[in-house]
């Protein structure tokens, strides 16, 4: 049976002991479709991704993707995850060996000849096939994140989800990255972005959830929003400049 829905959120609560992260946040995302999560500070959108890829357990609702439960779905296929970056120390480990731990699942006891072709098709895509054997922590900012956007593609997600990707980036490192996004978007891939960027949101997103503790609002359009929105929802004023660089 054919599913409407790549993922359907209903009535989802994640509490941290007596603290409550996200209330009550129910929506449903299509396939192969760019959404934007925003919202401010600590109004649960790193609990609400955290929690869709399986990383907290501990929650009240319910979690489908493709027309099965969360658990299900994710004992059969990963859903591509990249956390917010944080800082790199010195560690002996090459761009290589990174991607492949997206294929943890795939190997017994070693990784074979077609689990590294498969890292270095995915480095070709993102365009760092040549940092192929660099240590992670001698790369760039933007080239960091391509590498750990290549180990969560490598396993073949059909969806992709990522905390704040575009934070630490220059001008020339997002313009790929939004690049990027529109490439794995034409490739029937849905893209979920955790992000602050107001611009971002208004120039590629095809909807936009936002998130204060609960789904405040559910749009399709950043001109949907009046500015004083941004204010009940950022807690001062935010000028939005909604851009047309669409192809």
């Amino acid at each position: 049976m054919k599913c409407e829905y790549c993922l359907e959120v209903k009535n989802l609560t994640v509490r941290y002991g007596d603290i409550v992260a996200i209330k009550d946040v129910s929506f449903s995302l299509e396939k192969g479709k760019f959404y934007t999560i925003v919202g401010p500070n600590g109004g649960g959108k790193s609990t609400l991704v955290k929690t869709i890829v399986g990383i907290i357990d501990d929650y009240d609702g319910k979690i489908t993707i493709f027309g099965k439960s969360r658990d299900e779905y994710l004992k059969e296929r990963l859903i591509g995850y990249v956390p917010q970056m944080s800082g790199v120390r010195k560690f002996p480990i090459r761009v290589i060996d990174v991607v492949l731990m997206g294929l943890f699942r795939e190997r017994k006891f070693r990784y074979r000849s077609h689990h590294y072709k498969k890292a270095m098709k995915v480095l070709e895509l993102l365009g760092i096939e040549e940092l192929e054997s660099r240590l992670i922590h001698e790369l760039s900012g933007g080239q960091r994140q391509r590498v750990m956007i290549a180990r969560a593609l490598v396993s073949g997600p059909e969806i992709l989800i990522m905390d704040e990707p575009t934070v630490g980036l220059d001008r020339e490192s997002q313009s790929k990255f939004y690049n990027l996004i529109r490439n794995l978007k034409d490739s029937g891939v849905t893209v979920i972005v955790v992000t602050h960027d107001v611009g971002f949101v208004s120039e590629y997103s095809d909807a936009i959830l936002c998130i204060n503790k609960r789904l405040v609002v559910h749009a399709t359009d950043i001109s949907e929003l009046p500015e004083r929105f941004f204010t009940k929802l950022y807690g001062y004023g935010v000028k939005t400049i909604v851009h047309d660089h669409k192809e």
